[in-house]
């Protein structure tokens, strides 16, 4: 139950009386307190549990505690650590507007940042979501500052935080983390601090990531035989480095409560602090040993994708290939990454449950399409296609970094023309372009139309006001970006059948379900999906799609 090498007492302790006893009080206070007592915990530990529990609700008397017998006592071990090299007078808890200021002004002037956070455990009150940033510590080479995000979430405004922000985006100052995207994923409540922000930080590295690289190129660095040797835990390295681990007794303890205990403070500044050390020993032994420093370009996203697909060779390195030069087929679990695909204009089908091994092959072979799958499944269909016809992509990746990878593996090039020119729903690519009288007629043909459906008088007064100020001023007829996404176009009037609202060439009804009337009002121009019907118009997406791309460095700005 109780450690002493991986949770301190106080830690342990605001855990029991936080969440843990408060669930089943008598039977766990016994185990507790036995426990304690047989492990050699001091007389004065015991009883400042006995003093919170009988102060509460007198629980020794009613419970009959007697303790346990004499002769079960087990000495603590004592560890060694790696110790914090900065004074105590160095370190700040940040819980101010003034004291905050003053952290910036010393931070902006740091050419290297150390990066760590803290948070209340899931444990605490049964939580089993993603908790907030309690303490965020910025380390320089002088001063460490915990920034006490309780407090300063009450009164730091969006200016404040942008100035942080503007540091951490600045390319004069390193900033070095530990496995950063958990930290920075626990700060997403802050606009400034989005996932798409803090994605695109200059000079930004993970530790982590760093020694792994270094490690695949010269494990002796390490004093290691082989990468696979090297830990993958902070502590672990500090203790390659420099000989002994960091005490992380601390690090599931109640960062939540205030004030923050001694050990919490000192605890919270290695952490940040010793990124710096370890920053500097990997830059030395680098020079050393002739390596480049720091080891090629690490944003984390990169290097996790890396680690995470599978590795199989770069194709076309000659030449950039164009988006609609590829073909795909995804299976069954990348139905995210085969939308990604359609969205920058790749031919790509995806196939569900209901696709038989035979259609699949047959297909595969039939129209030249590269059929990209699980590694398990890779395994065995690679040997019934052709060569190249088939590879793998992780289960466990993100649809982007799915993305990315097939777009470098196979070096697409994507331009504005390709972007939104597929359907994403079904892949198509021959669109029926539509006058607002000529939806407003299928509209009237469909039951679930949200503007046929609603009788004009219980129309919310939004739609009333939008359709009396935009109709002077609508939307214009298809922009230019908007108008380059559809290379096939039909019009309505050839191709739909306006009496039953069908396209007549397969007979697919048009999907008018979820227009409303106060957005119609505000669009001349519609294009139809021929093999779905879906429809799209002019509106926001293709800014959104784009500028999605650029932020995952997908095209350039």
């Amino acid at each position: 139950m109780f450690s002493h090498d991986s949770i301190s007492f106080d830690a342990w302790l605001e855990i029991i009386t936080d969440d843990l006893v408060p669930r089943d009080p008598y039977s766990l206070r016994h185990f507790t307190l036995n426990d304690l007592r047989s492990r050699g915990n001091t007389e004065e530990g015991i009883a400042r549990l006995l003093h919170i529990w009988d102060g509460a609700d007198g629980w020794i008397k009613s419970s009959g505690y007697q303790g346990v017998p004499d002769g079960t006592f087990h000495p603590p071990i004592e560890w060694s650590y790696y110790g914090l090299k900065l004074p105590r007078d160095a370190i700040s808890v940040v819980d101010s507007k003034e004291a905050f200021s003053r952290s910036l002004d010393v931070l902006g002037a740091s050419d290297i940042i150390g990066i760590d956070g803290e948070w209340k455990p899931d444990v605490v009150d049964g939580q089993k979501t993603l908790q907030r940033i309690s303490i965020l510590q910025l380390a320089t080479r002088s001063h460490c500052f915990l920034l006490d995000f309780l407090q300063l979430r009450r009164i730091l405004h969006h200016g404040d935080w942008k100035l942080l922000s503007d540091i951490f985006n600045s390319p004069a100052v390193i900033k070095l983390g530990f496995a950063l995207d958990g930290d920075f994923a626990r700060l997403k409540d802050i606009p400034v601090f989005s996932k798409e922000t803090t994605a695109n930080y200059p000079n930004l590295f993970d530790v982590k990531l760093v020694v792994k690289r270094l490690a695949a190129e010269d494990p002796d660095m390490f004093k290691r035989r082989t990468e696979r040797e090297i830990p993958g835990s902070l502590t672990g390295i500090i203790k390659v480095l420099f000989g002994e681990p960091l005490d992380k007794r601390e690090q599931i303890s109640n960062w939540e409560r205030r004030p923050l205990r001694e050990s919490q403070i000192i605890y919270a500044a290695l952490d940040a602090f010793c990124l710096i050390e370890v920053w500097d020993v990997l830059r030395s032994r680098s020079a050393d040993r002739n390596i480049a420093f720091p080891p090629g370009k690490m944003s984390p996203s990169e290097e996790a994708l890396k680690l995470e697909l599978a590795a199989f060779p770069v194709m076309n390195l000659d030449a950039a290939i164009a988006a609609s030069a590829k073909k795909f087929i995804c299976d069954t679990h990348l139905e995210g990454l085969s939308r990604r695909l359609r969205n920058i204009g790749v031919d790509t089908e995806f196939a569900d449950e209901t696709w038989t091994e035979q259609r699949l092959l047959e297909q595969t072979m039939r129209d030249d399409r590269i059929f990209l799958t699980s590694p398990a499944r890779w395994a065995n269909v690679r040997k019934q296609l052709p060569r190249g016809c088939c590879f793998s992509i992780s289960n466990n990746a993100k649809s982007i970094r799915q993305l990315e990878y097939v777009v470098r593996m196979f070096n697409i090039s994507i331009t504005r023309d390709s972007v939104l020119s597929r359907c994403s729903s079904c892949n198509g690519d021959v669109f029926i372009h539509a006058t607002r009288h000529e939806v407003m007629l299928l509209v009237k043909l469909s039951p679930t139309s949200e503007v046929a459906s609603t009788p004009q008088s219980a129309q919310p007064a939004r739609s009333t006001r939008c359709t009396e100020n935009t109709r002077d001023n609508p939307i214009p007829t298809a922009g230019p970006d908007f108008a380059t996404c559809f290379k096939n176009v039909v019009e309505a009037r050839e191709t739909i059948d306006f009496l039953t609202g069908k396209v007549t060439l397969n007979g697919i009804s048009v999907d008018v379900g979820s227009l409303q009337e106060f957005k119609m009002s505000r669009v001349k121009d519609y294009y139809i999906c021929s093999s779905c019907g879906k429809v799209y118009w002019p509106g926001t997406h293709f800014g959104r799609t784009w500028h999605f791309l650029i932020a995952n460095k997908l095209v350039q700005a």
